[in-house]
């Protein structure tokens, strides 16, 4: 028996309450769930299975259709902007919902082997292409995949709190993606509590639908912007690309910060030009290089920390 709990999206909804999310609020009526304003007035009736905290103005609400859930978005307006009709939708960030048509394992809290595509808030204007994995869109940018995968993207659970702040035993479904994107946050473990990270090909598109890496040469894995900055790999190397697409730490190297497997530096620099990450090479020595993708410490045999006796200017350190 499924039990009717409230949803919320990672991202904006943990952050601080925007004025458009405080005026709609989720309100249950016997079974079914709706949108009243800050004065209590129903702007969206009780017809929705589930209905999630409001994200700039604009609600997820779900359907039973005699098969499985379907989900959609409705308005502060109490318009139903996106139709109630998608296995599975995600209403973070940039105004940009992701919209996923496939199976979903509704027992595990899984999707896997359908389509996604984007729509804007906006204008309700739809993505051109299609995906078979996405990341949020975080300041105009997004990951998509085009290679089939088998990985699981996993719908999140989090405790539903009392007003104290303590667990009531339920379980809150989180349908949604964190702001940041993290893939190991987004795939299903395995049985072992294991994230398997399956090689995909990954580019970065703007608002448009516009790649902004080449497309005919994706990444196998990629990671989150950081300080402008997000590491990629192909190829079995890493380097890193800016929010332009432009690789200015090329991919040449065995690991670098941030990647899956290596280990977090002690020191991490990041002079008044910009951010620094360090790479390492095939000898195992870690260079420290800025945004530019210029040397700010050559290569050493370190284990994250730079010796005293490394020339370093006072304001690149950072205790």
């Amino acid at each position: 028996m499924r039990k009717t709990v409230l949803i919320s999206c990672l991202g904006a909804v943990l952050c601080s309450a925007t004025a458009a999310a405080q005026t709609m609020i989720p309100f249950q009526s016997g079974k079914t769930w709706g949108y009243k304003d800050a004065q209590g007035k129903v702007i969206v009736e009780a017809r929705y299975a589930d209905a999630s905290q409001a994200v700039d103005g604009f609600g997820l609400v779900s359907l039973y259709d005699g098969s499985g859930y379907k989900w959609g978005v409705v308005a502060s307006d109490g318009r139903e902007v996106i139709s109630v009709e998608y296995d599975y939708v995600d209403m973070c960030n940039d105004g940009m919902v992701a919209v996923y048509t496939g199976p979903v394992d509704a027992d595990s809290l899984y999707m896997t082997g359908g389509q996604w595509r984007f729509i804007c808030l906006a204008d309700l204007s739809e993505s051109a292409g299609s995906y078979n994995l996405v990341g949020p869109y975080v300041d105009g940018l997004a990951w998509v995949n085009s290679r089939p995968t088998s990985m699981k993207r996993q719908m999140r659970v989090m405790p539903i709190l009392d007003k104290k702040g303590k667990p009531t035993g339920d379980e809150n479904i989180i349908f949604g993606v964190s702001a940041s994107f993290m893939l190991e946050d987004m795939i299903m473990p395995d049985d072992s509590g294991n994230v398997v990270m399956e090689d995909a090909e990954w580019v970065l598109i703007d608002r448009n639908g516009t790649a902004v890496t080449d497309a005919l040469s994706p990444y196998q894995a990629v990671g989150m912007f950081k300080d402008g900055l997000a590491w990629v790999k192909r190829g079995g190397l890493f380097g890193f690309i800016n929010t332009s697409g432009e690789e200015v730490i090329p991919v040449k190297y065995v690991t670098v910060q941030d990647a899956p497997g290596s280990h977090p530096a002690a020191l991490l620099l990041h002079p008044e030009t910009g951010a620094v990450r360090w790479v390492m090479n095939e000898a195992g020595q870690i260079a420290w290089l800025n945004e530019k993708g210029e040397v700010v410490i050559d290569f050493i045999d370190s284990d994250g920390r730079v010796s005293v006796f490394d020339t370093v200017d006072e304001n690149m350190w950072d205790y």
